[in-house]
């Protein structure tokens, strides 16, 4: 007796072809960034708090050599994000002494203020890390002092504050600290590169002044 209709002697069968190594890894790694990408990226779009934490360390300085010194403390962003684009209020405090040497030594102590800020809102979410640039514009509040011919602070000098402005450029990264499940926001742990150019003062003179930033990073959002 023949085989019956609709069947095929096992020798006659199509035979599946076996995925190669190569093959197989390329799917796992598209699976892989499918369900991060649905997990990061959902497609309804919603509007998320967002908020980045930094503390950094900045040298200070310029290529005429009229001003040089350090500043460190807190850079706070509170925004949100979408998938394509994220924005924030940027806050920032940091104890400083930024020395320019005029015909009585000047001095500022410290950098306070802020502004607006924009980045790569959840397109910088990398499967189990963040990638994110992050650009802004600060106009910021340095109380100064003057000092005397000794180097002592001068109470006699009628000196006024500086009121430095400028752009801001952020770049950070750093790892997630839980990236499974439906979870609506993911914490990250991360270190900062920045730069900041302060182009002047809004109040009394000052000269151009570059501020290269190092510091750790909080993330959540």
């Amino acid at each position: 007796m023949g085989p019956t209709a609709g069947t095929q002697p096992p020798s006659q069968r199509p035979q599946r072809r076996e995925m190669t190594e190569e093959e197989r890894l390329d799917a796992e790694d598209a699976a892989r960034a499918a369900k991060f990408r649905d997990l990061y990226r959902p497609r309804s779009n919603p509007l998320r708090f967002n908020f980045m934490g930094r503390a950094v360390y900045s040298h200070v300085g310029n290529n005429q050599r009229t001003a040089s010194g350090r500043a460190g403390g807190l850079e706070l962003d509170f925004g949100g994000t979408l998938n394509p684009f994220g924005f924030a209020l940027t806050v920032q405090a940091k104890a400083a002494l930024i020395s320019f040497p005029e015909d009585r030594k000047t001095q500022m102590l410290a950098l306070l203020g802020g502004g607006p800020t924009v980045s790569l809102g959840r397109l910088s979410y990398v499967q189990n890390g963040f990638l994110d640039l992050r650009v802004g514009y600060d106009i910021l509040y340095a109380p100064t002092r003057q000092l005397d011919r000794v180097g002592q602070p001068d109470p006699n000098a009628d000196v006024q504050a500086r009121v430095p402005h400028g752009p801001r450029l952020n770049l950070n990264m750093g790892l997630m600290l839980y990236q499974a499940g439906s979870r609506r926001y993911f914490q990250g742990f991360g270190v900062t590169v920045g730069y900041q150019a302060l182009v002047g003062s809004l109040g009394g003179e000052m000269p151009f002044m570059h501020m290269l930033t190092f510091g750790v990073n909080y993330w959540l959002g």
